[in-house]
Order: structure tokens, then C-alpha cells, then sequence
């Protein structure tokens, strides 16, 4: 069974992916459920999954004790036992797991030197100038050879598969005692 998987949540200065969006992991549904914080969930053999951790919008987050999965509301049916999802304790960890995997290695493929760093709010910051060991050395985008060194742990990527802080550019900028960089300008017709 082929779990199609998003890595989801970036930590604020972590951007460290905690929760996998399940998205074929719908049981049958029988009827519209309200997952509560709290309910027990299970699989469609009657079998302890985990329970509900959090409610946000459309997205229920199941914690399995191992592994934390956020899932569409629809992917939940109520039965017998209560709360149930289409797929094992072992299928979900699993599904997890494999996800975090994939975004790692998707990270660590696009931390190259000249890699372009992003604030959470899509404005470059800089390039990646070095890399050694856990540290990453970014030069900043202002243009005076300034560099700030990261963690590659506080280095995300973003859905679009870019590299990113989880920092707007003014937060970075407050936080370097600089200012923001300049958002990228419209180009104006030419004068005739």
C-alpha cells in the first residue's frame, strides 16, 4: 500500500518536519466524524494506533508514541472501538519514518555551497559559502562579505525545495543587527 506522504510543521527556529501528512489513509467512511483531542485510534482490525493529539482545521494529529502524523479528518471513520484509520500502528510509524527520511536526504542534496538560504517569509538571505561537519556558513545577501554560521539542523527546506530559517528577514535582521534585505524590485517601464 503506497502512502502518499508530505513532511509537514517547521519548528520556529528548527524547521525540523515533525508530523507526515497521510493522505490515502482513509478507512471506509461510515459517517463525518469530530475527532477530539484525547480519543484513542485504531486501526481496521480493532488495534490500538495511537491517540489524538491535536485538532487543526482539517488536520488531526495522531501520536503513536513513536511517531507523530498529521492526518485529513476524512481519513478517520467511526466503529465499534471508536476513531478508526485505514492503516496499522507499524503501516503509520512506518509511513512516518519513511517520510522524514526522504526529507532529510532531500535537504542534504540541496545544501551545496552557492545554495541560496531563505527566511520563512521567501526572502534570500544569502548563499551558502561553506560547509563543515554541522555547520553551514552563509553569506548574507547585503553585499559587505558578512557571514552567520547555522547548524544544518536549523536549516529546513521548504515545500517548493528551496533552503530556509525559520526567521522572517526582519526577525533575521533584528537578530544580526542589520536591516532586511530589500524585497526583490518591480522592474518599471523605460523612460521614453
Amino acid at each position: 500500500m503506497k502512502n502518499s506522504l508530505i513532511a509537514a510543521a517547521i519548528l520556529a527556529a528548527g524547521l525540523a518536519p515533525a508530523a507526515a501528512v497521510a493522505q490515502d489513509a482513509a478507512a471506509p467512511a461510515a459517517e463525518t466524524v469530530a475527532p477530539t483531542v484525547g480519543a484513542k485510534v485504531f486501526d481496521p482490525e480493532g488495534n490500538e494506533v495511537g491517540a489524538v493529539e491535536a485538532v487543526a482545521g482539517d488536520v488531526v494529529t495522531v501520536n503513536t508514541g513513536v511517531a507523530r502524523a498529521g492526518l485529513p479528518t476524512k481519513a478517520f471513520a467511526m466503529r465499534e472501538k471508536g476513531l478508526t484509520i485505514g492503516m496499522t500502528k507499524a503501516q503509520l510509524e512506518s509511513a512516518v519514518m519513511g517520510a522524514k527520511a526522504e526529507s532529510g536526504q532531500a535537504k542534504e542534496a540541496a545544501m551545496v555551497v552557492d545554495a541560496p538560504i531563505k527566511s520563512s517569509d521567501g526572502q534570500v538571505l544569502g548563499t551558502i559559502a561553506k560547509l563543515e561537519g554541522e555547520d553551514v556558513t552563509m553569506e548574507l545577501a547585503n553585499g559587505d562579505g558578512a557571514t552567520a554560521l547555522f547548524k544544518k539542523a536549523n536549516i529546513g527546506l521548504m515545500p517548493d525545495g528551496s533552503l530556509a530559517i525559520g526567521m522572517t528577514a526582519a526577525d533575521f535582521a533584528q537578530a544580526i543587527g542589520g536591516s532586511a534585505p530589500a524585497a526583490p524590485a518591480e522592474e518599471s517601464p523605460a523612460a521614453e
